[in-house]
């Protein structure tokens, strides 16, 4: 009965063993990765193409300094709402703690109540087609930056980052949404035309709750959303204050908290 314990006990060891190792190689053949529990990534990892990771709800992925998650395959990272997926630095957090997750020309991929914090930049999406629902991007540089897409966002929390969303030639469906308490809530830095930001709160950011970039001539929808203000035209930067540069088409607009939550 003893050898038998002990070999119980020693295949529950290898199961831990194998958990905790998953960040460092993809050793299995399988078309689908799948990470569980707490998975620590000590160097960059990349999911190549063909491949799906498929992370489970109460995950924690702890990231050491300068690391990445490079996703080239796909991402189904689908916590639940008492079951949040957290992506965070391994030590104690601060800005920048860790570098990114990187969707790069990815397969159709899905965050659903995640939480991403102390970040370079939270979640760097190239030419994606990326959903992301319910989750929160937080304390770092820049929370969600995303060039091109289309990305669908919905009922997400963007806070306490130097920029909360960066889009360059972004196309992005935004809806039911707070950016508060950032820097600059949402920066389009270019070919801003492809936005589409509706329904969603956008209030307390130090500089600007919309910054319209330099190199941007088109103009962003953004009707039907709350300013924490009743001009919200003091909140934005963009042809009121710069020529040459697009509008924010802010109206009409809410006069109180959109109550997504």
């Amino acid at each position: 009965m003893k050898i038998f314990a002990h070999g119980i006990l020693l295949i529950l060891v290898l199961i831990l063993a194998d958990v905790a190792l998953a960040a460092d190689s993809e050793s299995t053949k399988s078309r689908t990765i799948v990470w569980q529990g707490t998975v620590q990534i000590k160097k960059s990892y990349t999911v190549h193409k063909g491949k799906i990771l498929e992370i489970r709800p109460g995950s924690r992925i702890l990231f050491s300094k300068g690391t990445s998650l490079v996703v080239k395959g796909t991402l189904k990272a689908v916590g639940l709402k008492s079951e949040e997926i957290v992506f965070t630095s391994a030590k104690k957090g601060t800005t920048a703690s860790w570098h990114e997750i990187m969707l790069d020309s990815a397969g159709d991929s899905v965050m659903e109540h995640c939480t991403i914090e102390n970040a370079t930049w939270g979640v760097h999406s190239h030419d994606t087609n990326l959903s992301l629902t319910a989750c929160t991007i937080r304390n770092s540089e820049v929370g969600l930056r995303f060039r091109s897409g289309p990305l669908t966002i919905s009922k997400c929390r963007f806070t306490g980052n130097k920029i909360g969303l960066r889009s360059y030639q972004g196309i992005a469906q935004i809806a039911e949404s707070d950016f508060t308490d950032n820097e600059i809530g949402i920066f389009v830095r270019e070919k801003g035309s492809g936005l589409d930001i509706t329904r969603s709160n956008l209030f307390n950011n130090s500089n600007y709750n919309i910054r319209i970039g330099d190199f941007n001539n088109e103009d962003v929808k953004a009707s039907g959303n709350w300013w924490g203000t009743e001009n919200p035209s003091a909140t934005i930067c963009d042809a009121r204050n710069e020529p040459d540069i697009g509008l924010v088409l802010f109206e009409p607009f809410s006069n109180e908290r959109i109550p997504w939550q």
